[in-house]
């Protein structure tokens, strides 16, 4: 009902264009304030177009977005490879949903289905009816997602519906011949979080080299490092073809250490030394498990759906479930929606009762196999904050965050860690938040060193704001006056 909804909201002449129409100008601000022009930007300059529209709320559009179809066409032809091409994103549903809703938040009518900006390298427009720009106005949208390949030169459109990326560039092929460039690849760290018990401990870690290029991959070389220095190396061998299922490249046993930074890097393709730092550094991103007391404090946001949400802590040693939590009382709505339990925080003072140290798992379930679209759980212990997982979108039935906790136990707790400050929350949009013992000082650099951002006096519960900082990776050195932390911070 909700997809038809949207669509008898956006169509106008019951179809969208037909191929071979003149493609719409248009001139709009993305999300972070930059302009673009579809005609003077990129079509007049020779640049064929690759537009979407689609929907925070639509589960189609999302599953495509994770397929990162437009974002390997990107980052092959746009401005990070050969820049011939571009492509660009429009959230097309003028009436109900918001900026945020881009950045995960949950929407009026139907959560959004994620951060949608993660993974994507191109521009993204959220479409109002102050720039009165696509889907129901100047394109004829009539169903989320609706895709458009515009060449240059004629200025006309294609539909392209969910191509995946080989597709996109052969549908530009038809009336622009796209070169692309030799030897040009990206590499991803596979493992989305390391999660650790203690500082020292090892993982296995995994790298995906992926090729843009237009020739194959037969061989690279990939380094691992801790702060700067190269602790391992691997070389991958084979014959990658352009979008081709990733060549794979696994480091074993890696020690991480508390204060450190880690990154994969793409160094070599064929012999050649890669030139591109946006796609030839991945971050790894690693949690030690933070110590607490036997008595802590649970925190969870729900969603709009808060019958189908519940929640488990268990044992590392045995999976013993020791503590849980949901689910919560069902709203009026269909299907449970809304009511007094729905979209808000719901505290829970829990005693775990262990008498022996043990690091746990914290396990979130969803009874609609649709996860806790605009939830998420903090766990706080001695009043400071040692567990979040928030934004957490459809992961399906369940979520198993294993190593989230260290339990210090009944035997042990006199001798329970506490961490002199921390910062929150990691990843941030901006705000950093502080919960410190002691006043701080805080310095943060690039990956180049430099320093960025600076401030001095930083009390318990005072926030810095790093927005008008680029995303991506940085540095955060905070020192007290009996400690100091070095911590990698990255900006969405």
């Amino acid at each position: 009902m909700l997809v038809l909804a949207g669509m008898s909201a956006k169509a106008q002449d019951g179809l969208p264009l037909a191929d071979g129409s003149i493609a719409p100008d248009f001139t709009a601000p993305d999300i972070y304030g930059n302009m673009h022009s579809l005609y003077a930007d990129y079509l007049d300059q020779g640049k064929s177009v690759v537009i979407d529209f689609s929907a925070t709320w639509c589960a189609p559009c999302w599953n495509y977005h994770k397929s990162h179809a437009m974002a390997d066409f990107y980052e092959a032809y746009g401005p990070d490879g050969s820049d011939e091409a571009m492509v660009i994103f429009v959230e097309g549903d003028i009436a109900n949903t918001t900026t945020a809703n881009l950045f995960g938040e949950q929407g009026p009518i139907s959560p959004s289905q994620g951060n949608w900006t993660l993974g994507s390298p191109y521009p993204i427009i959220e479409d109002t009816n102050a720039l009165n720009l696509g889907a129901a106005n100047k394109y004829d949208v009539e169903y989320f997602p609706t895709m458009y390949v515009i060449c240059q030169g004629t200025y006309t459109t294609l539909s392209a519906d969910q191509f995946p990326a080989a597709d996109l560039r052969n549908a530009i092929n038809d009336c622009q011949t796209l070169n692309g460039i030799p030897n040009h690849g990206r590499i991803d760290v596979t493992n989305a979080m390391i999660r650790l018990c203690q500082n020292g401990e090892t993982a296995n870690i995994q790298g995906k080299v992926k090729n843009f290029g237009n020739n194959n991959i037969t061989n690279a070389t990939i380094v691992l490092k801790e702060n700067g220095n190269v602790i391992a190396t691997q070389n991958y061998n084979g014959n990658l073809a352009q979008f081709a299922t990733p060549g794979t490249v696994n480091f074993a046993n890696v020690a991480f250490n508390n204060g450190s930074t880690y990154r994969m890097e793409l160094t070599a393709i064929n012999g050649v030394a890669t030139t591109n730092p946006n796609l030839s550094v991945s971050p790894i991103n690693f949690a030690i498990a933070q110590p607490t007391a036997n008595e802590i404090e649970v925190r969870v946001q729900t969603d709009n759906y808060p019958a189908e949400m519940s929640w488990e802590i268990k044992s590392g040693t045995n999976g013993q479930i020791v503590a849980s939590g949901g689910g919560y009382q069902a709203g009026p709505g269909q299907f449970g929606a809304g009511g007094a339990d729905a979209n808000t925080t719901k505290i829970h003072t829990v005693n775990l009762n262990l008498t022996d140290p043990d690091c746990l798992s914290v396990v979130l379930r969803d009874s609609a196999n649709d996860g806790w679209t605009g939830g998420g759980i903090q766990i706080f212990s001695n009043g400071q904050l040692v567990f979040e997982r928030t934004n957490v979108g459809n992961f399906g039935s369940s979520m198993n965050n294993t190593k989230a906790l260290r339990a210090m136990g009944t035997m042990g707790n006199e001798e329970v860690e506490s961490e002199v400050f921390a910062l929150y929350p990691n990843p941030t949009k901006g705000v950093l938040n502080f919960t410190t013992a002691e006043p701080v000082d805080v310095m943060v650099f690039d990956t180049t060193g430099k320093v960025v951002y600076t401030a001095k006096g930083i009390n318990n519960g005072e926030s810095i704001n790093l927005g008008n900082l680029q995303r991506g990776m940085y540095i955060a050195k905070v020192k007290g006056l009996n400690s100091e932390k070095t911590e990698k911070i990255v900006i969405e």
